[in-house]
């Protein structure tokens, strides 16, 4: 079998279609007919290697799925209608892999699963990258991050991550960790954004047996799991003000008390927080609790957004391709100038996806810039803003991935002289799938 995937949509004619072609293309194949379902399958302690998501179900929806198991090690692609190009960048921005329009064609699938599982091999839970991954730039600005983090990580203290989404602040986080007196010890990762607001203290505190409806065993929490080493919170904003008081105590005392408990346990846990909020609005607006505003701000960092260190582009695109596995695919100098170009609103994030798309249409190991541009064009990220495209990224007929797909096929064909057994082997499928393709686009060919 290549892996195991997960169908999650509530309409069964896409089910069984969806799951007919996987099968065939051997797969292991199981399905959710609802979000609620696919919680469970999830969250069962042996969950599928990939899921593919709808986000719109009666029900709990796909985001609200992505919320309750962001932790899992599944590699999530989200399935989008027209209009909720929004909702996919939400859903990327709670650590989904990549995503799909509808409706999905069975031959753009299957390369995106075979990279979903290759890069399940090597990364962690929740798509992460490892400890040991440096931080990567030459900009002045990852230079003060770098002297930063090399100043703090001894000191034990607690640290305030601020940036913008998919800027890599839990990298900063970890690398905090793996030059503490900690190392050695766990990193724990907590989204906030992904936890249930009544399931918060819970998730951080442990809880006893029985101590509310639900709580069927007894949980350590996240604080006893981390002990010794190191706890990171992403989206620290969405602490509700309970859990923000009691997270506050934490941090000054070094003591909890899991939900039900009538004692207090001592825990040994530095805390590295991140957000991507101003902190003194929410502040100012009642969201967030000054006294913790303020224990926090004593060791605040600011990852800047990558638009702002253009100079880092570059070397992230290597560093990218070799994590994506893609060792022998390299950039010229118009794939460079086709990156420098755009404002990545996604930061690194969004850039991490361009290439992994890019990588699964290259047909040599050069990654050319026209190509570059017919992804980032077709990005999710890039297609949520209203703002107009910067000049050379407008796609020629439309942002989506059947536009670019279909102006790939015609760039081959053209390269191939017309010849269809040539332009499929490149493009890595066989010449009935190309045919079928063509007559789709109205194309004709020899």
């Amino acid at each position: 079998m290549n892996g195991s995937v997960l169908i999650i949509d509530d309409d069964t004619a896409f089910r069984f279609a969806m799951a007919k072609a996987l099968r065939r293309s051997g797969y292991a194949v199981s399905e959710a007919s609802s979000g609620e379902e696919a919680v469970e399958v999830l969250s069962n302690g042996s969950p599928p290697d990939v899921a593919l998501l709808d986000l719109k179900m009666k029900g709990i929806g796909g985001l609200e799925v992505l919320r309750r198991c962001g932790s899992i090690s599944t590699r999530v692609i989200v399935l989008t209608g027209h209009g909720t190009v929004k909702a996919a960048v939400e859903a990327m921005q709670l650590g989904a892999f990549s995503f799909l329009e509808k409706p999905v064609d069975a031959d753009m699938l299957r390369p995106l699963l075979r990279q979903a599982l290759v890069e399940k091999g090597t990364a962690e839970p929740g798509g992460a990258l490892h400890d040991s991954t440096p931080l990567i730039g030459e900009s002045r600005a990852m230079d003060e991050v770098r002297d930063f983090v090399r100043t703090v990580a001894p000191t034990d203290e607690t640290v305030l991550v601020f940036g913008e989404t998919g800027t890599g602040k839990e990298v900063v986080a970890r690398q905090i960790h793996a030059q503490s007196n900690r190392a050695e010890r766990p990193f724990v990762a907590m989204n906030a954004a992904c936890v249930p607001r009544e399931l918060f203290e819970s998730e951080l505190f442990g809880h006893r047996r029985g101590a509310f409806t639900g709580a069927h065993d007894d949980r350590g929490g996240l604080f006893r799991e981390a002990d010794g080493g190191t706890l990171f919170i992403d989206e620290l904003a969405e602490l509700p003000l309970e859990s923000q008081a009691k997270l506050l105590r934490a941090i000054e005392t070094k003591q909890i008390r899991p939900v039900g408990e009538s004692g207090e346990v001592l825990v040994d846990v530095r805390i590295v927080a991140a957000t991507n909020r101003d902190l003194w609005i929410e502040t100012q607006a009642g969201r967030f609790r000054e006294d913790l505003y303020f224990r926090l701000q004593v060791f605040p960092v600011l990852v800047r957004p990558l638009r702002d260190r253009p100079e880092d582009l570059e070397p992230l695109a290597t560093h990218l391709l070799v994590r994506l596995g893609k060792n022998d695919l390299t950039l010229n100098a118009d794939s460079h100038a086709a990156l420098r170009e755009y404002d990545w609103p996604g930061n690194v994030r969004e850039l991490l996806n361009v290439l992994r798309r890019a990588s699964l249409f290259a047909i040599s190991d050069t990654l050319d810039g026209d190509l570059v541009r017919r992804m980032i064009a077709a990005s999710v990220f890039g297609n949520a803003r209203e703002s107009t495209p910067p000049p050379g990224l407008e796609p020629p007929s439309g942002t989506s991935l059947a536009d670019v797909e279909r102006e790939h096929i015609e760039r081959v064909l053209r390269e191939k002289e017309g010849n269809i057994t040539k332009a499929a082997a490149a493009l890595g499928i066989d010449r009935r799938t190309l045919q079928r393709k063509l007559r789709s686009y109205g194309i004709e060919a020899q």
